[in-house]
């Protein structure tokens, strides 16, 4: 009888710290990514650069950077701007 709790209680002790440990690492990758650069996707390439491939934000301008998660912006997708009505591209600084 005394076992059969002791084994409950473990499975609910690793439940809770397998819980715990999903949430640490969603909250990880949402603060790894900056704001600014949530309205962007983009594909690493070969040489340590990426590509945006897509752009999420505002529809009126286009704030376009040098530096996404830390590597070199190299390239932006022929069809990035297709059915959009992007009226500035912005510089932006990081």
């Amino acid at each position: 009888m005394l076992i059969e709790k002791e084994v409950f209680l473990l499975k609910i002790v690793r439940l809770t710290f397998f819980i715990l440990f999903i949430s640490l690492a969603f909250v990880s990758i949402k603060i790894s990514i900056k704001t600014d650069e949530r309205n962007y996707d983009w594909r690493n390439n070969s040489d340590g650069t990426v590509t945006i491939i897509h752009y999420n934000g505002p529809h009126l301008e286009f704030p376009f950077p040098s530096r996404l998660n830390g590597k070199k912006v190299a390239k932006v997708s022929s069809g990035i701007f297709e059915k959009r009505d992007i009226y500035s591209f912005l510089p932006k600084v990081y």
